[in-house]
């Protein structure tokens, strides 16, 4: 019996909830969520849950505090489920994981369906967990996950409307757009970078409707930009693009995309070029268009490269996907061999992502947490050689060091019990921001380095003791964390520390 005779839709469920109930994997082992990035969506739901709709963060950026220049609708809403539920935000992040999880790739799979078929989309689902790259956001609770599988909706969406001249879907991907603005700018960027690339050539093509892009941007600007619109006639708008480490684009496709997917995507390019079809423009302009932007870099622009070609990977792995239905469809011929080629798909990309999750490591961990892989690092070695030898990393810890995620846990909690009156200066720029995620303890810092205005603190000199009574008291320092083996600085003494840390206070003499 051929699986998929039918063309039956309900199979397009299988990838999101097997890896929903993969994820659940994360809650059993740890107690916190995975990633550092996670800790800045901690502090502004709990600015918001206590505070309301503020456009200021006195918390971060400390003493001045900055601007709040990261759109607020991901941490308003989560603000609202934590107080209607009375859970906490790290709580409510951690177990929204699998739900997320199910979310991304579940979406990976139904935009593929709107765009191809049955059998390609499952195969796509199940291959967007076995890649790295894409599997390895889905777990992570941050508005840039949403804002991913919006991404997809956004461009999918608008492929299908303007070959239709269909207005329901011309408005679902404006609306799909107006909601990334309104979670995560960079992702709104390339959104829009992708949109606007396909209905140029659309309309140098003579294909689309002016009517079409007219109410496009008109849905788009009601919809998206009143907060940005707010922010920059009553602020300055702040924002700092740092360049982070550079990711060759080779390394990407080995260490992050995968091998196998990256044969597949080679085929998928070659069924698309061979056909030459619409989609064949659309998916090759949105693919490449991604790629190249991610080496402007070598153009003398500050970019993170691989957060560029993460977003692009979605649109790779729905061609790798058409790769793999082509070997489907023309390389094995009978039903018995097709049926066996899809459960090993299945089979390697389970076994693929729940051997990721387990190799997680947050950066906080709880004395009851596990401490280690539950399945041995050896079958790990096996099923995912390169993922497992090279360790790519993107926003979240793996195979990492479980002591240092408990002596982290330890000076989170003495700064929950030991609320400090003043600000604190970190060594461990992670540390600055769990700190203040938990205890709201005033800092440097704070996260999200992209908005961090000019004025902020430079903490080095304070940490390398060059520092002096007069600004230790106008910035009103408390406390200073340093790293294990960093000398304490004259004007501070050791209250406590473990393995990795010391926490410092100022001498009474000094404040």
């Amino acid at each position: 019996m051929n699986l998929f005779l039918k063309e039956d839709k309900k199979l397009l469920v299988l990838p999101a909830i097997l890896s929903f109930i993969l994820t659940l994997l994360l809650l059993y082992k740890y107690s916190f969520p995975i990633s550092w990035d996670v800790y800045y969506h901690i502090h502004m739901i709990n600015l918001y849950a206590n505070n309301g709709l503020v456009f200021w963060d006195n918390l971060t950026v400390a003493p001045k505090g900055r601007l709040i220049m990261y759109p607020p609708l991901f941490h308003l809403v989560f603000a609202g489920i934590s107080k209607t539920l009375n859970i906490s935000s790290i709580e409510l992040c951690r177990c929204a994981q699998p739900l997320f999880s199910a979310y991304l790739i579940g979406i990976i799979t139904f935009t593929t369906y709107k765009i191809t078929n049955v059998r390609t989309s499952f195969l796509t689902g199940f291959l967007a967990m076995f890649c790295f790259i894409t599997f390895n956001r889905s777990v992570i609770c941050t508005p840039a996950t949403i804002a991913i599988g919006l991404f997809l909706i956004a461009i999918v969406y608008c492929y299908n409307g303007i070959i239709k001249e269909n207005y329901k879907e011309i408005i679902i991907s404006a609306i799909s757009l107006a909601l990334i603005w309104n979670l995560h700018m960079a992702t709104a960027i390339l959104t829009s970078g992708v949109i606007g690339l396909y209905i140029l050539i659309q309309l140098l093509k003579k294909h689309i409707n002016l009517k079409i892009i007219l109410c496009y941007c008109l849905i788009v600007l009601c919809l998206g930009l009143p907060w940005w619109i707010y922010i920059a006639i009553n602020y300055t708008l702040v924002f700092n693009s740092i360049s982070g480490t550079d990711t060759i684009i080779t390394n990407f496709f080995f260490k992050y995309f995968g091998v196998i997917t990256t044969i597949l995507l080679l085929i998928g390019y070659y069924v698309l070029f061979k056909k030459k079809t619409k989609l064949s423009i659309f998916l090759l302009s949105s693919s490449l268009s991604l790629i190249l932007l991610s080496q402007i870099k070598y153009l003398g622009f500050n970019t993170v490269s691989i957060r560029i070609l993460e977003v692009a990977s979605y649109v790779l792995i729905i061609i790798s996907g058409i790769g793999l239905n082509y070997i489907y469809d023309n390389k094995i011929t009978q039903i018995q061999y097709k049926n066996l080629f899809v459960a090993l798909v299945i089979l390697l990309s389970v076994s693929s992502a729940l051997l990721y999750e387990d190799s997680y490591t947050p950066d906080l961990m709880g004395n009851h947490d596990v401490n280690n892989t539950i399945i041995d690092e050896h079958i790990h070695l096996i099923v995912n050689p390169v993922v497992t030898l090279f360790k790519p990393t993107v926003i979240s810890s793996r195979f990492a060091d479980n002591n240092l995620a408990h002596n982290r846990y330890e000076i989170m909690k003495y700064f929950e019990e030991n609320t400090p009156n003043g600000m604190l200066i970190s060594e461990d720029a992670i540390m600055d921001t769990i700190i203040v995620s938990t205890s709201s303890t005033p800092v440097a810092y704070g996260g999200f380095t992209e908005s961090i205005p000019d004025y902020v603190t430079d903490p080095v000199h304070i940490i390398k003791g060059w520092s002096n009574k007069n600004e230790i008291h106008q910035l009103n320092i408390s406390h200073i964390l340093l790293k294990k083996d960093t000398a304490v600085p004259y004007y501070a003494e050791i209250v406590k520390e473990n393995d990795n840390y010391k926490i410092c206070k100022i001498r009474q003499e000094y404040r």
